[in-house]
């Protein structure tokens, strides 16, 4: 099926699982990098001087590094789906969220194997689709890519799951993967931030949504004083953003 064709399918989203995967700089500043990793520090310094020329390197650390896996560590996932219940539509949204990547990046790749269990692939068209915002470019990348630091340490599930080795084949166009950011476009060339649609469409949220940098800071500037609540908070910022792709899909499916 297009993508379109699996936008526009009113009953397409019971089968979309989405997710949003939200994380901070490994290392607070840019001098504590070049203290703790003297070759990540110079990676960094080479390509901050090829990709943002001649900006000082703390100003692009504090705001571009988070953006890099290279450089950022997962501490929030968050991921939910939709059914029908008593013939209304209810949304299920469930969070992992810890301090140690390896916990969050282990409980949310089990929950992908279990979706993407031998039975499955014998069936692909019981792949769930995977949707969110961004998650091409961003999640998906992110999530692989942080795994390999852990993989060794899963017992059992040391594999990515097949889901995720699917979505690597699949092209933008295509329908077993929905990016917000490619659905919003409409093939326009425009491409908007997730708080500017909600805000266009007036979609319900309980919180405004932090950039990636904004995210990072709070949490170096709040997790040695009050932990529990500086995770909470970055878990609810996951929550909001899965939230918001659920709605937009739905009003989009109702056209």
């Amino acid at each position: 099926m297009s993508f379109f064709s699996e936008i526009f399918d009113r009953s397409s989203i019971y089968e979309m699982l989405f997710f949003n995967v939200k994380s901070v700089l490994t290392h607070p500043t840019i001098d504590d990098l070049m203290k703790s990793d003297k070759k990540m520090y110079e990676n960094w310094k080479a390509l901050s001087e090829k990709k943002y020329y001649n900006t000082q390197i703390e100003y692009t650390y504090d705001n571009y590094a988070c953006n890099f896996p290279e450089y950022c560590k997962i501490v929030a996932i968050t991921y939910g789906w939709v059914h029908i219940e008593n013939n209304e539509m209810k949304k299920e949204i469930k969070g992992i969220v810890d301090d140690d990547e390896s916990i969050v990046i282990r409980k949310f790749m089990d929950v992908l194997h279990n979706r993407s269990s031998d039975a499955v692939l014998s069936s692909p068209q019981l792949f769930p689709i995977l949707t969110g915002y961004n998650i091409i470019n961003h999640d998906i990348p992110l999530l692989i890519k942080r795994f390999f630091l852990y993989r060794k340490q899963y017992e059992g599930n040391a594999q990515l799951p097949l889901i995720l080795k699917k979505s690597l084949d699949v092209k933008p166009w295509e329908g077993n993967i929905v990016d917000i950011v490619n659905v919003w476009r409409f093939n326009g060339s425009e491409v908007q931030s997730l708080s500017m649609i909600a805000d266009f469409l007036g979609l319900k949220m309980v919180g405004d949504l932090s950039t990636n940098a904004e995210l990072s800071k709070y949490y170096w500037g709040n997790m040695k004083k009050d932990p529990q609540e500086t995770l909470k908070y970055i878990s609810i910022q996951s929550a909001i953003q899965t939230n918001l792709c659920m709605q937009l899909l739905n009003e989009i499916r109702s056209i």
